[in-house]
């Protein structure tokens, strides 16, 4: 494939990498320097799909031209969940074929499997409180993750004694009914997420530890991978159950 890397930040260098090591051209790079909103369909004619890990203040410019180019994209950005719905019809009015996830590793899908297998049971179990803990590098601009986000968001779609999701600190007793999602940023530590749940006698903990980009970056090449020839909006989890199908 003929991959345009759309952010030539630290992740987009390690997507370059993985893409190279397996056998993909980087077609081209855009930046701050060279920004994909200066670009035109004609520079892309060339390019089989794009893997954009940019900035959240242009994510939305940037899958509009995705969809009304035609170019698949596979979306590493976040911070513009928000407006999903006008990005699901940008899609069907174009046809567009468009990968996204909060987190391109798939040991935080199996993380994310493994919390929908247990949620049921412990939606029984009142006395465990669920809370959600994430660590990053200081260079992230959004915080909390949105793969912190998304684990809360399961937490609330799962237990029916949460309905919201929060992220802020807390200077008074947090809402029983609240998830609790905090957030670190120190160093140079790629992500950590770890899932709780606090009992009267013990706690619970899943998570998952990135030991370095190259994780995220090969999922995101696969992703890419498999978006070929399809037409729609699509998640990880849409890529991993045909994978589990399959």
């Amino acid at each position: 494939m003929h991959v345009a890397l759309v952010g030539t930040g630290q992740m987009g260098s390690a997507v370059e990498q993985v893409a190279l090591d397996r056998g993909h051209e980087i077609g081209a790079r855009y930046h701050s320097e060279r920004p994909f909103a200066a670009a035109g369909p004609a520079a892309l004619e060339d390019i089989d799909v794009a893997v954009d890990f940019s900035l959240p203040a242009l994510a939305l410019d940037h899958i509009q031209r995705y969809c009304e180019w035609g170019l698949p994209a596979v979306i590493g950005t976040t911070g513009w969940y928000d407006e999903l719905e006008r990005v699901e019809r940008l899609v069907d009015d174009h046809g567009a074929s468009l990968l996204y996830a909060p987190n391109f590793s798939v040991g935080i899908a199996v993380v994310r499997r493994a919390l929908e297998g247990v949620l049921p049971l412990l939606d029984q179990l009142g006395d465990y409180d669920p809370f959600v803990r994430e660590m990053h590098h200081t260079n992230k601009v959004d915080s909390p993750s949105g793969t912190a986000q998304m684990l809360g968001g399961l937490l609330v779609e799962g237990l029916e004694r949460k309905d919201h999701v929060e992220t802020e600190t807390q200077h008074q007793r947090i809402d029983s009914s609240a998830v609790h999602v905090t957030s670190t940023r120190a160093g140079t530590i790629y992500g950590e997420h770890t899932v709780g749940f606090d009992g009267p006698y013990d706690q619970i903990t899943v998570g998952h530890r990135a030991k370095t980009r190259r994780g995220f970056a090969a999922g995101a090449v696969r992703a890419a991978e498999w978006l070929d020839g399809r037409q729609g909006l699509f998640r990880l989890d849409d890529m991993l159950a045909d994978w589990r199908a399959g």
